[in-house]
């Protein structure tokens, strides 16, 4: 038997109004992280704009993320604030995620690390794979206070259970880097590294390429893991050319005293290489990382300037491999950024002197958490505010 349905012509036009609205959303998302076309915000916004009118909920909160932080619009932090709540109010679980970011970041001038932990907590209890995500990296670094690592892994583990193939790189990661030692051992991570290569993790690839299959897991020695990676990368693996790209640029955070010092000859011969394989928005932070990495004190301020022209969701780590790889340029940074809102007065040397510290503490102390500062201008939870005041 077959029920026939008469629908009226608004109800029709539904289903294709909606998907109309969604297409409309990632198209803004693409543009605005640089995936698909140069990252302009302002053309985001248009996307958004026209899937918000068509009901896009996705889009009013990308809207709202990007008037609550001034980019590619006039900030307004107060409406916008109150727009993502009543996102969140509505059953968003990105807005809680959102929420949870701007509670732990100091987006809105402030920082509640218990708001952020409810918002987070709440959408990862709702099966946000994101927010399990955000939970086990606070307690892996321990951002909001100790180290907890068990319950970092457990957070892993659910985002695993949700389905994020991603997550078991990120176990394996920590098994294999000993951060994990009370669950499991190095071996078990390589392991992981191997189910998550099967669901098609490129990075879980790379990792078992640069590791010894025994008990310890330990890197190869140097001249086999850099031809190993050569040889992937020669044969168009692109991960594999990026890793050596962040290898050459970066030796001592690979974890090996046999590695080399920084060669930015090679990083741009490999970029280079690759270029026209990766999103423009990639690029793009690669070749700003290389001229900071490059830079001269002389060159620092018009570098600053260039940091505002890469996407967003690739400052953090731009500014955290500046700090590791090039402090002066790091810091010189920061004063930039604390003279414009007022924090930093005096001269810009990119050293961190007493008039330097004296400001950041000011900056945390803004934000209510000069306490969590107190660990000192180098510590985790310090650099973290001050990466993602960019």
């Amino acid at each position: 038997m077959f029920i026939c349905f008469h629908l009226s012509a608004a109800e029709a036009e539904t289903p294709s109004r909606s998907l109309e609205a969604s297409a409309l959303s990632r198209l803004g998302e693409l543009i605005l992280d640089g995936r698909l076309l140069q990252y302009d915000p302002s053309q985001a916004l248009v996307y958004f704009s026209k899937a918000a009118e068509l009901g896009d909920r996705t889009a009013r909160l990308r809207m709202a993320e990007m008037s609550l932080r001034g980019i590619g619009t006039k900030q307004d932090i107060e409406s916008a604030l109150q727009e993502i709540k009543t996102i969140a109010a509505e059953g968003s679980l990105s807005a809680h995620v959102s929420l949870g970011d701007i509670y732990a970041l100091g987006y809105a001038g402030f920082i509640d690390l218990n708001a952020s932990l409810a918002a987070y907590e709440k959408a990862a209890d709702a099966g946000n794979i994101t927010a399990a995500l955000r939970l086990s990296e606070i307690y892996r670094y321990g951002l909001f206070g100790r180290k907890d690592p068990r319950r970092s892994y457990g957070y892993l583990a659910r985002a695993k259970a949700l389905g994020n193939s991603y997550a078991l790189y990120l176990m394996g990661t920590g098994l294999v880097e000993g951060e994990f030692r009370q669950v499991g051992r190095p071996r078990s991570g390589l392991e992981m590294f191997r189910e998550a290569e099967k669901r098609g993790v490129a990075d879980a690839t790379i990792a078992l390429a640069m590791r010894r299959d025994n008990r310890a897991a330990q890197l190869l020695p140097r001249s086999k893991l850099l031809n190993k990676l050569a040889g992937m990368a020669d044969n168009g693996n692109r991960e594999a050319a990026l890793r050596l790209f962040d290898y050459y640029l970066d030796p001592k955070n690979w974890g090996s005293r046999y590695l080399s010092a920084r060669n930015i000859r090679m990083a741009r011969a490999r970029l280079e290489k690759i270029a026209g394989r990766i999103d423009p928005g990639e690029l793009e932070y690669r070749e700003l990382l290389l001229d900071i990495l490059s830079a001269e004190k002389a060159a620092y301020a018009s570098l600053y300037d260039r940091i505002d022209t890469i996407p967003p969701r690739s400052r953090p780590s731009l500014l955290r491999r500046t700090l590791r790889s090039n402090p002066n340029a790091f810091f010189y940074f920061v004063q930039m950024r604390l003279s414009e809102t007022g924090f930093f007065r005096g001269r810009l040397d990119g050293l961190l002197k007493r008039r330097t510290i004296s400001a950041i503490m000011n900056y945390c102390a803004s934000l209510g958490v000069k306490t969590m500062c107190r660990r000192g201008p180098l510590s985790v939870q310090t650099t973290r505010l001050l990466i993602h005041a960019f």
